[in-house]
């Protein structure tokens, strides 16, 4: 089917995503900017469009119709202060819950606050009464974009339906950035845009077993890979995982930060998915039909380049998240439930299915790394000493890491020996390292051992200052100049700015370690690592710093 249409890509994906949803009446009130969204509403054939001239009536209108319907009703309105009359409807829907979907045009970010004409802040001029907020550009220009889009929308339209447990429906507010011409038409086939709807439920903290089995069914028999980002340690989790990696046909790739200790769970290995990268005809094999997200943000890149490129048919999200996590550019559903929750009763199911009608699959061996986490060498450098240390010390101790170079090298490093791995993932910034650590030390009963590297320990060195720091805090400082990760980056390593990046560092860590009653160690090769790995182990009376000086272009060598 041929459709002559707005040319604004922007303004069609919005009108699928609202056809997607179940919207099927929307009050319209003239204008000029929004011409876009009305010839693309109009023109499909989807909608009963009503028309008011008055917005504050037409949103009143519109609010009627949901409340009978029983269904979401879209407004569009034009730019300026248009929007600003739809306040008293929307505020009597945020509370009686009913799911309004505000749709303004607007100027290009650019005029805003440039005395051109019908222009005002809009985004966020609702924000106080609706339950979402997102603001768009209808001129897309490429895939990425689109996506991004495309899940902005899910995400919006998703929280004013609502669904489940300890949600509710509401209004929300959607602003659309449209450039002039406006009235520029084009030709499309089929649907306006391609519009990807994603599945979201939201579930109880145990999934109900009915349900717990139709997700088994649809695992069953197909090639899954399961990853996991950074999440505390959880038996109940660690045990659903091992029996999941038994099964055929599911391979498990977790990050050490996700602590999850478990038989045939694979921990990420950067040669390994360096070498899948470099291997692009591999990528049919490797490919999931089922890909399966839980846990926090994802430390290696490599892994994250490496899965959008595989682009699996099914792409499911599996966490109590506020937003739609589209991590991997492929996300067809977000379960809105606990790993925890999740997994084990999952687990069972599918474990069942296996025992009655069992299944050959050799997938996750594909996923099984032949290559070692880091490579073995002679020479001296910073990942040499951190394998090192984390083979040597108790397995009862706690781990604290720094962003930058000191997680990379230790996700290099087998991880699942150690009782616990933290790394503050949630933002990845430098900062705080060493305060989280001292924190993290104050309530875990064995030691606490932070691994940093020397930029964050210059920015966090207030932390040795607090009155707080515990006998059971070994710090160990990889000193390579500071910023030594940059050195390894693709974006940065061959920048003629490259010694800006490394920070000033005035990090004198002896005289540091004595101002603040701490040990000083130091290791520069392996004969002196071997003695300060004792001394870090056995020191029990105070908190101890251990300095490993080495040079970052030669540690680069081994990260590139």
């Amino acid at each position: 089917m041929s459709l002559i249409t707005t040319d604004k890509l922007g303004c069609r994906l919005l009108v699928e995503s609202l056809n997607s949803y179940g919207i099927r009446d929307i009050v319209v009130s003239p204008g000029s900017r929004n011409v876009p969204l009305i010839m693309a509403a109009a023109r499909c054939g989807y909608f009963r469009i009503h028309e008011v001239i008055d917005e504050r009536s037409a949103a009143f209108i519109g609010l009627g119709i949901a409340e009978i319907s029983g269904l979401p009703v879209a407004l569009i309105c034009t730019s300026g202060t248009a929007l600003l009359n739809y306040a008293p409807a929307v505020a009597e829907a945020y509370y009686k819950q009913l799911p309004l979907i505000v749709v303004s045009a607007d100027r290009p970010r650019e005029w805003i606050d440039q005395l051109d004409s019908q222009t005002i802040r809009q985004p966020g001029a609702l924000s106080n009464i609706v339950r979402d907020t997102i603001s768009i550009k209808a001129e897309i220009s490429d895939e990425e974009q689109q996506r991004y889009v495309n899940r902005l929308l899910n995400q919006v339209l998703s929280t004013a339906i609502g669904g489940g447990a300890g949600t509710c429906s509401g209004p929300v507010h959607i602003n659309v950035a449209i450039s002039t011409p406006l009235n520029k038409e084009s030709r499309v086939e089929g649907a306006q845009a391609e519009f990807h709807r994603i599945h979201r439920s939201y579930l109880p903290d145990n999934i109900p077993v009915d349900m717990a089995r139709e997700y088994a069914r649809r695992l069953y028999g197909h090639k899954v890979l399961i990853v996991a980002g950074c999440m505390p340690p959880s038996a109940k989790l660690t045990s659903a995982m091992a029996r999941l990696a038994s099964l055929p046909g599911i391979a498990i790739v977790v990050e050490g930060l996700a602590n999850i200790h478990a038989g045939n769970v694979i921990q990420v290995n950067e040669e390994d998915i360096k070498n899948k990268l470099s291997h692009p005809e591999q990528d049919e094999s490797l490919r999931p039909d089922i890909l399966v997200y839980t846990g926090g943000a994802i430390v290696s890149g490599r892994l994250k380049q490496l899965l959008r490129r595989l682009k699996p048919e099914e792409s499911w999200r599996i966490g109590a998240d506020d937003n739609l996590i589209d991590t991997f550019m492929s996300l067809t559903e977000q379960v809105e439930i606990s790993a925890d929750g999740f997994f084990p009763r999952v687990a069972g199911a599918l474990g069942h299915l296996n025992r009655i009608n069992p299944y050959v699959s050799h997938y996750s061996r594909l996923w099984t790394p032949e290559a070692d986490k880091m490579p073995v060498c002679d020479d001296w450098w910073s990942g040499a000493a951190v394998k090192a240390i984390l083979k040597s010390i108790p397995s009862e101790w706690n781990l604290q890491l720094s962003n930058g170079l000191s997680v990379r090298l230790a996700e290099r490093c087998p991880l699942a020996r150690i009782h616990r791995v933290d790394c503050n993932r949630g933002v990845s910034g430098i900062d705080g390292s060493t305060s989280t650590a001292v924190g993290a030390s104050l309530a875990y009963g064995s030691p606490t051992l932070l691994i940093s590297g020397d930029m964050s320990f210059q920015y966090d060195l207030a932390a040795l200052s607090s009155t707080l720091l515990s006998q059971k805090l070994k710090m160990v400082v990889l000193s390579n100049g500071g910023g030594g990760i940059f050195h390894s980056i693709s974006s940065t390593r061959c920048l003629k700015e490259l010694p800006m990046l490394n920070g000033q560092l005035r990090l004198p860590l002896r005289q540091i370690s004595e101002a603040y009653g701490c040990l000083y160690l130091r290791a520069e090769n392996f004969s002196q690592l071997k003695a300060a790995i004792c001394g870090l182990i056995c020191e029990s009376g105070r908190p101890v710093i251990m300095e490993v000086v080495s040079d970052a272009a030669n540690d680069a060598k081994y990260l590139i």
